[in-house]
C-alpha cells in the first residue's frame, strides 16, 4: 500500500485508505452533521429569550445556538481523527505501516487529511443550514466567518493530534475528546450565552479555545466587528493548532504501542 516513490504518494495512499473506510461506513459522519442541526433547533427558542434578556432585543436565538453548536461539534471531530490511528492498532495493521518506508510526519498528514476534509464539509453544511433554514442575519460581513472557521479547524486538528500522540488507549482519547467538546465547550458558552453563566465559569472561559472561536463569530454576527477585531481570536486558535502540532512532532512515534479496543 505504501511502496511509493515520493512522500506525496505515501501521504495520498494513507489518506485514500481512510477515505475508503469512511465511505463504506458513513453513519458516524452523518450523525455528526445531522445531530447539530437538531440541537440548533432545540436550543434556539431558549437562546432567543436569554439573548433578549441580556440586551439583544431583536435576537432570534440562532445568533447563539448556531455558532455555539458549530463550535462544540467541531471539536467532536477529534474522536474520528483518533479512531483513524487507533483502529490500525486494533486491527493489527499498524505493523504494516511501521514496516513501510514511511515517516511519522507522513503518517500524521495522511491520516489527518480525511478528518480535516470532513470537518470542512461539516462546518460548511452547518453554516449553510444556519443562514438558510434559520435566516441568520449578521451585522458584520459574513465573509469574516471564514478566517475564524479556518482557525477553529486548525485548533481542533491540533487538539486531536495532540491527544493521539499523548493517549495510549482509545478510551483515554475518547474521554478527553468528550471533555473537550462538551464540558469545556459548555464552560466557554457554546450551549448558553456566556453572560448567563456563573461568575466562576465566565472567569475560566477565556482559557478555552472554544471561547475565542465563539467570541470571534459573535463579535461579527452580533456586534458587526471588522477584520481587525477578529485577528486576536484567530491568532489564539491558530496557536492552539500549532501547539498541538508541536506536541505531535515531539511525542508521536511509529513504535509507540497503542490499545485500540477497550
Amino acid at each position: 500500500m505504501l511502496l511509493h516513490d515520493s512522500a506525496v504518494d505515501r501521504v495520498r495512499a494513507l489518506s485514500w485508505a481512510d477515505l475508503r473506510r469512511i465511505r463504506s461506513d458513513p453513519a458516524q459522519l452523518i450523525v455528526l452533521t445531522v445531530l447539530p442541526i437538531g440541537m440548533i433547533a432545540f436550543l434556539t427558542p431558549a437562546n432567543r429569550a436569554q439573548l433578549r434578556l441580556t440586551g439583544y432585543f431583536n435576537a432570534s436565538g440562532v445568533e447563539q445556538s448556531g455558532p455555539g453548536t458549530i463550535v462544540m461539534f467541531a471539536f467532536f471531530i477529534t474522536t474520528l481523527l483518533g479512531a483513524s490511528f487507533f483502529r490500525e492498532h486494533e486491527w493489527g495493521t499498524w505493523q504494516r505501516i511501521r514496516a513501510a518506508p514511511v515517516r511519522a510526519i507522513e503518517v500524521i498528514i495522511g491520516k489527518s487529511f480525511p478528518s480535516v476534509l470532513f470537518s470542512v464539509a461539516q462546518v460548511a453544511i452547518l453554516w449553510l443550514v444556519v443562514f438558510t433554514l434559520w435566516d441568520l442575519h449578521s451585522k458584520g460581513s459574513s465573509w469574516l466567518l471564514l478566517p475564524i472557521t479556518a482557525s477553529l479547524l486548525a485548533a481542533t486538528w491540533g487538539f486531536g493530534i495532540a491527544l493521539v500522540s499523548l493517549c495510549r488507549t482509545i478510551d483515554q482519547l475518547a474521554i478527553m475528546a468528550q471533555v473537550g467538546s462538551l464540558a469545556i465547550g459548555g464552560l466557554a458558552g457554546t450551549i448558553t450565552p456566556r453572560d448567563t453563566l456563573p461568575a466562576w465559569a465566565r472567569a475560566l472561559s477565556p482559557y478555552t479555545p472554544q471561547y475565542w472561536a465563539l467570541k470571534g463569530y459573535q463579535d461579527v454576527i452580533l456586534h458587526g466587528a471588522g477584520f481587525s477585531d477578529i485577528i486576536k481570536p484567530c491568532l489564539i486558535l491558530l496557536a492552539v493548532g500549532v501547539a498541538g502540532g508541536l506536541v505531535a512532532l515531539f511525542k508521536f512515534r511509529l513504535n509507540h504501542s497503542k490499545v485500540g479496543r477497550s
